[in-house]
């Protein structure tokens, strides 16, 4: 219910009575709009118990108090190991490890910066409004309740335009949310209406509505029948204070979506829908999806089918425990003169049981089947963690198995979870487009967006701004969102990251066995750590493997001994070819043979080359001292770590 519906076509609210004090027929009436709520709570009773139960039980709030009333009678504790939490919060992981950021592709070549335009304003918006955390909690909700979404509202930007909105998105609230019953697919595209429905306080509805102050006022307390009665709802709900139900309902009345806020007593705002597609067709701006549909039509989640095998574990916990800490009695009538007294002192490890004379009391030493109860107590136990990401996906319980094997059980691990990663990447689809299409309709004024790309970099970019055209030298809008013809799909990308990891592992593989694997591609290529740690490493050894002021002293010395060699070569041929005559005192003396000039001017070059490659090998050796101070900590680590796996073999090994 929140955002600003003035983007939309507001008409007059109906009248207390019902009918419309404009265009009767343009929108639905309140008693329609009554009864659609109405048929959802009778038709989707089940399916409403149902999540209010799962929602119980992710809690930990897993036995009913008549259960409770007879494990206390029994002196038996009440014990609760909550496996279902932890298996949702897992595929809550396998989401957020499988999360993509958006990628906008163009239809045609002349839209390709255009693609680019719109993958930053997506992400712009998505990282404004917290996309990641609330993503993750739209996951849990389909998880648990079986279903989950979120609404699209639009709030007025920072120029103040009444033209130009700011896009926003709220998580909505399962136990809030009503739909068409007859509705059967998992995206509720079949739906022709949906809502929500909340309590709220009398001051805040005439603040969201002051034109109808006066109306609210008589509407307190009504619409009780507009609710699920959700667990928080009664816990909180207090018939003393002033509140109001509102219900926000957006439907389907020829061809066009609409929205009317409501009581139980008088419509307080209808419309038009303010969303639009690509295609100028109006949206509901409830964007939903389901993880499981029955045969019923009815929606759940994991809980269903994790609840029998959660009630069996809590269950022989307790009565293991129970179990373990008692004995029974034998005794003779009349042996004592107050049996609970007796009770009570033999289960104190101090406690003293006095016997009437000729009386007899004895344990019962019959031995109790406590190994079948074990076994189906791990029967249980496997059927919970076998159910959806296994252990291997989790990433516990393969630390002594290979590459691949691990990979496989990962594969079958996910594979379970298709259907409902299928439609939870679906609904994430839907959510960019809806939010492209918000922002190409309504960022009508000038803006700067700020985003940060797949390297961690962020950049800025200037969104509906004024510039000179470069063809025709007239005034233009650049980057006018407005008129951009692009496609939105996400990337594909943990195909890359998999086939990064496991190039990763290949090398790390290769350097293990000995070979010359460069330090700086096994960082580069590394899954486990951000580009800025990376850049920062890898900036470490390039300062390493720099030569120090004593090597660049010593490269130094070399290379002016070379020049130093090439100079006087010069100027001893020089002189010669001056005088016409052999310089015998830089090539040969004068009691050897005759060389000609040519032979001279060869031994000359000779010598410089021979000098050439004396600095080169100086410089080299200079080089391989660097490398091998750079090193010299990257090896100590490396043999620690050697020496600690040796140690641990040993210590596995069977004496």
């Amino acid at each position: 219910m929140q955002g600003d519906y003035s983007a939309g076509t507001p008409t007059a609210a109906t009248n207390p009575g019902g009918q419309s004090s404009s265009a009767p027929s343009q929108y639905w009436d309140l008693a329609k709009l009554k009864r659609a709520y109405t048929d959802y709570l009778g038709n989707k009773s089940a399916e409403i118990d149902e999540a209010k139960n799962a929602r119980r039980y992710y809690h930990g709030a897993q036995w009913t108090a008549e259960q409770i009333k007879v494990l206390k009678k029994r002196k038996q504790p009440v014990q609760t190991y909550n496996r279902i939490r932890r298996k949702v919060d897992g595929v809550v992981g396998i989401l957020e490890r499988l999360r993509q950021d958006p990628k906008a592709f163009p239809r045609t070549p002349q839209h390709e910066e255009g693609a680019d335009l719109a993958t930053a304003c997506i992400r712009y918006v998505l990282d404004q409004q917290e996309w990641t955390p609330k993503s993750s909690e739209v996951g849990r909700d389909g998880a648990v309740d079986g279903f989950g979404g979120i609404e699209i509202n639009l709030v007025s930007g920072d120029s103040n335009s009444p033209e130009d909105k700011d896009v926003e998105f709220e998580v909505v609230e399962p136990d809030t949310f009503f739909y068409d019953p007859r509705s059967y697919r998992a995206d509720f595209s079949d739906a022709r209406y949906m809502g929500v429905s909340k309590w709220v306080d009398l001051d805040l509805a005439k603040e969201m509505f002051p034109d109808r102050a006066e109306d609210l006022d008589a509407a307190v307390q009504d619409g009780t029948e507009f609710t699920t009665s959700p667990d928080r709802e009664n816990k909180w709900f207090d018939t003393t204070r002033k509140n109001v139900r509102l219900v926000d309902c957006w439907y389907l009345h020829k061809g066009r979506w609409c929205y009317s806020i409501f009581t139980g007593a008088l419509v307080l705002m209808e419309g038009e829908s303010y969303l639009v597609d690509e295609k100028g067709r109006t949206e509901c701006k409830f964007i939903m999806y389901s993880a499981n549909i029955d045969h019923d039509g009815d929606r759940y989640g994991f809980v269903r089918d994790l609840k029998s095998a959660q009630d069996s574990i809590n269950f022989k916990e307790s009565k293991l425990n129970q179990i373990l800490a008692s004995r029974r009695l034998i005794m003779t009538n009349g042996s004592v003169n107050d049996v609970e007294k007796v009770r009570a002192e033999w289960a104190r490890p101090d406690g003293v049981v006095v016997a009437n004379p000729g009386g007899e009391i004895k344990a019962d030493d019959q031995t109790f089947d406590f190994a079948g109860w074990s076994k189906l107590l791990e029967g249980a136990k496997t059927e919970v963690e076998n159910f959806g990401p296994n252990p291997a996906v989790l990433g516990t319980g393969v630390e002594r198995q290979s590459g691949r094997a691990i990979q496989l059980l990962q594969q079958a691990g996910i594979a379970e979870l298709g259907p409902y990663i299928a439609a939870y990447r679906g609904w994430k689809i839907r959510v960019y487009r809806a939010i492209w299409n918000a922002i190409q309709r309504h960022w009508s004024a000038e803006r700067w967006v700020r985003v940060t790309d797949d390297e961690g970099l962020a950049q800025f970019i200037q969104i509906n701004s004024l510039g000179i055209d470069p063809a025709t030298g007239l005034p233009t809008i650049v980057n006018a969102l407005g008129n951009l013809d692009v496609d939105i799909i996400i990337d594909e990308g943990p195909n890359s990251i998999t086939m990064m990891a496991d190039t990763y592992d290949a090398l790390l593989a290769l350097a293990s066995s000995g070979s010359p694997v460069p330090p700086a591609v096994l960082i580069e290529l590394s899954p486990g750590i951000d580009s800025r740690t990376k850049k920062k490493v890898l900036g470490m050894i390039e300062q390493a493997n720099q030569p120090g002021p004593a090597q660049e002293l010593a490269l130094a010395g070399e290379q002016a001994k070379v020049e130093k060699t090439q100079s006087e070569t010069m100027l001893n041929m020089a002189r010669a070819q001056e005088a016409g005559r052999p310089d015998m005192s830089a090539l040969q003396r004068m009691d050897g043979p005759t060389v000609s000039p040519e032979a001279q001017e060869a031994k000359a070059w000779a010598d410089v080359d021979a000098t050439q490659a004396k600095a080169s090998q100086s410089r080299a050796t200079a080089y391989k001292a660097t490398v091998d101070a750079s090193l010299a900590p990257e090896k100590l680590a490396s043999d620690i770590q050697s020496q600690a796996e040796q140690n641990w073999l040993r210590q596995r090994e069977p004496v």
